[in-house]
């Protein structure tokens, strides 16, 4: 690539650097003033009374669509009765609102408030709750029993067309199992759903009906919004949708319209569910002749973060403030899975179990369930080099007792395992180095026709028998373990509040020690761009002067789009450039071989 052509890619990059910073200072202000209308016009609206239902009229406990669809009884209003259930590690509030479990408090995993995390925190719709329209009918009120002793809760309820809904919910015993069973027990709640037809006539539900996932917010107050969404696996592979899709998508002329649901409706749905970085809830029919049918999704605008408080609706208790906040609208998202449809003969029940997990995004866990929820990590493309770089890493760690010097140790390792083919590069640029005068020589002569300069550069290597792309053979090398680790340690829970040094107190997240205004001051990152300068200042010089100034900004452009990402990664990228920086200086004062031109072979004389 000629002088021009690096020109125009280092601006190309800079131009969609500048974007994405307008695009979200723009979307971001945007879901301000959303927010602010929103919160002006609820306050200035008038209040009207609720119509009461007539006392004898049942509300549907499946919410039919369509002409036949009765209205719930039940008023909104109407208080919830909770119930609650523990293990050792998950408290359980369930709600007779819905028939369902309004939220799990997970015991072994702290949140950035220092509380326990909770699954389904803010959603309205308990996960658990079946309707006929997803999302719609999941304030109707159930009778519920509760047998503490064996961990089980039932919730009954008959609506008008005399369907009969059955639930019941069994918590996992955890005593005297196996550890792998209790890896795959630990968060699992079977639910089994009875539907009975108690009319004389047969009873059609040719839409079947939703299971409700629940919801999912953001696990953090800087979350992505590439982490939290709705995921579910078809058709042998998982799919997944974050809440940005929600908004629209693309820019300028090719900008999508925001879209309010997400719909598919295909064969063979295993499971579904909805997930923050960390953590998710998964409902999976545990029949496979009885896989979903149909998956919705919807965006929720769960958080308001300010610098002083977070505005929230907590459905289940009431509780939560209304107050704009500063920084804009932080997304969550509720999903639901579908069933396909059937028809009750009169006095006919059908029966449906689902396993629903409520608890950390961890590999080895998800794998122990057995139905591909492991595939909710979404790894991506290099997904093989992410479980491998898990496993080894969760490995190292239980030798270690650090997950930080696993990651050294770990990279240390592959550095190891590369040393060779450094070698080879660093050799290679030795050899082109000594090639720079008459590099320099044929630029120059040629300057004003780039073709016939290249043609010459391509016949002079080929002259001297050398590669120019073998020096940058490492780091295409690199590119996949790179983007193994940026995805692994992006979505492992093994990292979460697990510190390093002094400084580091959770490996998960940006290593912020002060902030200048408003910009945060995260060692490692800088670290990381630092050696990477160290590191280019060292390695024998190759192209022209323009080339190596533009080669510079690497370290800048790495830092730009790796600042805020997990101080684990910037841990593995400066690692391996101290590694990378070493073995320049072991190698730097070793002898290379002056390239010698090739002889061209000689033609064989023709016969006769």
């Amino acid at each position: 690539m000629d002088r021009k052509g690096i020109i125009g890619v280092v601006l190309a990059v800079l131009g969609l650097m500048a974007w994405q910073i307008y695009t979200t200072h723009e979307s971001q202000k945007a879901a301000r003033l959303q927010q602010e209308a929103a919160l002006i016009a609820a306050a200035n609206a008038p209040v009207e009374a609720p119509v009461a239902a007539p006392a004898d009229a049942p509300a549907p406990a499946v919410a039919p669509s369509g002409d036949q669809a009765p209205k719930p009884a039940s008023s909104p209003e109407e208080p919830a009765t909770l119930e609650n259930l523990s293990t050792p590690s998950v408290d359980y509030t369930f709600t007779n609102l819905g028939g369902g479990l309004a939220r799990a408090v997970l015991k072994k995993h702290n949140a950035e408030n220092g509380d326990n995390v909770v699954l389904n925190e803010f959603g309205p719709t308990p996960i658990g709750a079946t309707t006929e329209i997803a999302g719609e009918g999941t304030n109707v009120a159930f009778t519920q029993t509760v047998d503490v002793a064996t961990g089980e809760i039932r919730f009954e309820h008959t609506d008008a067309r005399e369907l009969q809904i059955s639930k019941k919910f069994t918590l996992p015993k955890l005593d005297g199992l196996s550890d792998e069973e209790k890896l795959r027990q630990e968060y699992l709640v079977r639910l089994d759903v009875t539907l009975t037809n108690h009319g004389s006539a047969p009873l059609p539900l040719a839409n079947g009906y939703f299971v409700e996932t629940g919801s999912a917010a953001p696990i953090h107050t800087r979350d992505q919004e590439i982490y939290t969404g709705f995921d579910y696996y078809r058709n042998g592979g998982n799919k997944s949708v974050n809440v940005s899709w929600f908004g629209g998508s693309g820019f300028l002329m090719f900008k999508s319209a925001p879209k309010p649901v997400y719909t598919d409706a295909t064969d063979n749905v295993r499971w579904a569910g909805v997930t923050n970085q960390y953590f998710t809830s998964i409902v999976s029919p545990v029949a496979d002749e009885k896989a979903s049918s149909d998956v919705l999704a919807k965006q929720r605008g769960n958080r308001v973060w300010s610098q002083r408080f977070v505005i929230s609706d907590d459905a289940w208790s009431g509780a939560g403030r209304s107050t704009v906040g500063q920084k804009g609208e932080r997304h969550g998202i509720e999903g639901a899975i579908g069933m396909p449809g059937f028809t009750l003969a009169a006095g006919q029940s059908a029966t449906q179990s689902f396993d629903i997990y409520t608890g950390p995004r961890e590999y080895r866990r998800l794998v122990a369930l057995g139905n591909q929820e492991a595939d909710i990590m979404d790894f991506g493309m290099f997904s093989i080099v992410s479980k491998t770089l898990l496993n080894s890493m969760n490995m190292l760690r239980a030798w270690l007792g650090s997950y930080g010097l696993a990651i050294i140790v770990l990279t240390l390792v592959i550095k190891s395992l590369m040393w060779p083919l450094q070698n080879k590069a660093t050799t290679s640029m030795k050899r082109m180095q000594a090639l720079q005068p008459k590099m320099t020589e044929l630029r120059e002569k040629y300057k004003d026709d780039p073709t016939r300069m290249n043609t010459e550069l391509m016949k002079l290597y080929k002259d001297y028998n050398i590669n120019p792309l073998s020096g940058c053979l490492p780091m295409v090398v690199q590119i996949p373990i790179f983007f193994g680790f940026y995805s692994m340690l992006g979505k492992a829970v093994e990292l979460r509040n697990s510190g390093f040094l002094w400084w580091v107190h959770d490996l998960s997240q940006p290593d912020t020690v002060a902030h200048l205004g408003t910009v945060p001051i995260n060692v490692l990152p800088l670290c990381m761009a630092g050696t990477m300068f160290w590191q280019m200042a060292i390695q024998p010089k190759s192209g022209d002067q323009t080339q190596q100034r533009i080669f510079m900004f690497m370290p800048l452009m790495f830092v730009y789009f790796c600042y805020n990402f997990a101080s684990a990664l910037a841990l593995y990228w400066t690692v391996q450039n101290l590694f990378s920086i070493a073995q320049l200086y072991a190698t730097r004062n070793r002898t290379t071989p002056v390239p010698v031109k090739v002889s061209a072979p000689t033609k064989k004389k023709p016969r006769g």
